[in-house]
């Protein structure tokens, strides 16, 4: 093992050159993974409810298996990487999300699909935990792997859709089978080459504060799953619902307020564009296949002005910024998400695929702007010395905005389309493709409606809430 530098990490000239390298494959490999997961499943999803005979709610819980373990427990698996060592976390990482994604290729019912997805997520939990702090270098050179790591996150959004429809084409269950052999070669170099970070002391981890937020997370998204089956105001899911205002309320009382306005501003915006653009993006999908009648492959490549916006914006974002405060390029990319959610309401019963293009492009460059920017400012508005928790918590509420977005305006997409068939008192079935494809449209243009409004208040919250010496350039750290 290389020698530790008096701050307790390894510093990069103590590393030979081999190992930081592969460490810095592994970092980015694992991120892309992790991000490239969340969009990839989506296209898996129709395929998946008809194989295993699930109904509309199957796909969230898919979507929700694995992003609330994976929220819930991204900050605390953090916590004792820096306890017990990062290339074991890492390692331990690789071996539950592999594990996990076979597990769920696998599954023939759709609650083993569900468990394998949680297990999964604990798994991308680790990863993503672990990952910057095992690229980590000093100064200048630890801004350009951040930079990189944040690329590779963006890139593993866009390209999901296209890599997802592709497998998904030829059976759904390859979407989860195909990372066999990248957790293999996770494993063997966190086996030969990775390089061990362990920090001289490390703070006890807040399992109470672990448990708190973890339960809050899942009784609000379990509600949010079983409110259309049970009954909106149905004593359980009243009991959910009010069980996770409960712990959210015990969870913000045993945690001290950080007072920091930026970070805050940057968390809100992390979590509202998650829940906002990739429920847009879920519900595209969604539309795109059972209404409009498009194959996996065909969905993937109508879905191309999405992942070809998203990359090229991702890739010159860090231009943008130079002519510009953060506050305004942030309150920006939250501005694109939101109108690209608001256009789903050009949608109409006789649109073709078309009418989705002004919201995949701008969907596409709001989410390519966001990602990278708002991990860059998250580590950068708090000391050098919390970076990496900073960057912990933006990835929090990122997967937590995925798991709360679908959950719930997938909820209220559902009961749209309910409401709009039983309107017609017509049974909804495959001879009445024209019924189902007016309830989609109509059910998307109010969703699109409700994601408007709630993106121009979050953009309007964020736009005055970011410090103007986050204009500046970083520091080294």
């Amino acid at each position: 093992m290389a020698a530790e530098s008096p701050a307790g990490r390894t510093s990069e000239m103590d590393t030979p050159l081999f190992t930081r390298r592969w460490t810095l494959v592994a970092a980015v490999t694992a991120t892309f993974l992790v991000m490239l997961d969340s969009t990839a499943v989506m296209m898996a999803l129709p395929g998946l409810r008809a194989g295993l005979g699930a109904d509309f709610s199957g796909p969230q819980w898919v979507i929700a298996a694995h992003a609330v373990p994976l929220a819930a427990s991204l900050v605390t698996c953090g916590a004792l990487a820096d306890r017990f060592g990062h290339r074991s976390a890492f390692r331990l990482g690789a071996l539950l999300f592999t594990g996990g994604s076979v597990a769920a290729g696998a599954a023939g019912t759709l609650v083993v699909l569900s468990v394998a997805r949680g297990v999964q997520g604990i798994g991308s939990a680790f990863l993503l935990a672990t990952a910057s702090t095992l690229a980590e270098l000093p100064g200048a050179a630890r801004g350009r792997v951040l930079g990189l790591l944040s690329t590779a996150a963006a890139l593993g959004v866009a390209l999901g859709p296209v890599v997802g429809g592709l497998l998904a084409e030829v059976d759904w269950r390859l979407v989860f089978l195909s990372v066999l052999p990248a957790g293999v070669m996770l494993q063997a170099i966190g086996k030969v080459a990775l390089r061990e970070v362990r920090p001289v002391a490390a703070g006890a981890v807040d399992w109470l504060g672990c448990t708190l937020f973890g339960g809050c997370v899942a009784l609000a998204v379990l509600g949010l799953l079983r409110g259309q089956v049970l009954g909106w105001t149905s004593t359980p899911v009243l009991a959910m619902f009010a069980g996770a205002a409960f712990f959210l309320v015990v969870f913000l009382l045993t945690q001290r307020a950080s007072g920091n306005r930026t970070f805050s501003g940057v968390s809100l915006t992390t979590f509202a564009s998650g829940a906002i653009g990739l429920a847009a993006l879920f519900l595209t999908i969604l539309h795109l296949q059972d209404a409009l009648g498009h194959s996996p492959l065909a969905t993937g490549a109508l879905l191309l002005p999405l992942t070809v916006t998203l990359t090229g914006t991702a890739l010159v974002t860090r231009r943008f910024t130079r002519y510009t405060s953060a506050g305004v390029a942030v309150g920006t990319s939250a501005l694109l998400v939101t109108i690209g959610a608001g256009l789903l309401a050009l949608v109409a019963p006789d649109s073709a695929w078309p009418a989705l293009l002004p919201s995949m492009v701008l969907l596409g460059a709001g989410m390519g702007m966001g990602i990278p920017l708002r991990r860059d400012l998250a580590a950068r508005s708090v000391v050098p010395s919390r970076s990496d928790v900073a960057t912990r918590i933006d990835e929090t509420c990122h997967h937590l905005g995925l798991a709360v977005g679908v959950t719930a305006f997938g909820a209220l997409f559902q009961h749209r389309v309910v409401t709009h068939v039983e309107g017609k008192a017509v049974p909804l079935t495959a001879d009445h493709l024209a019924i189902v494809r007016e309830a989609s449209a109509a059910s998307l243009c109010f969703v699109g409606v409700v994601c408007a409004t709630a993106g121009a208040v979050l953009t309007l919250v964020v736009s005055t809430s970011i410090r103007r010496d986050l204009d500046d350039p970083p520091t080294p750290r």
